[in-house]
């Protein structure tokens, strides 16, 4: 994944406790853009998970180094593939 690409969500399920560490929670089947990548922490606490922030969806930082803001696992989410639009089907729509 990377930034400004469009995903879908695949899975929202949570245990509440991390849950409770979130403002915002995305939901299964709806479609985000993704905000930034980056290296984040399991449900463990352990590094090597690869996080995304989405964009209109801010989260707390983390309360410890590196502060980051909290991201989702972003096994959770499929890049949303678009079909591309034929010159055809743009005057066909008018």
């Amino acid at each position: 994944m990377k930034q400004g690409q469009k995903v879908v969500c695949i899975d929202d399920r949570v245990a509440s406790k991390i849950r409770a560490l979130y403002d915002h929670w995305v939901t299964k089947g709806t479609t985000y853009l993704v905000r930034d990548v980056m290296l984040a922490q399991n449900a463990k606490g352990q590094w090597g998970e690869v996080g995304i922030t989405l964009a209109g969806l801010l989260n707390p930082t983390q309360s410890i180094p590196p502060y980051q803001e909290l991201s989702y696992n972003s096994e959770r989410f499929r890049p949303l593939e678009e079909k591309p639009v034929q010159v055809e089907e743009l005057e066909e729509a008018q």
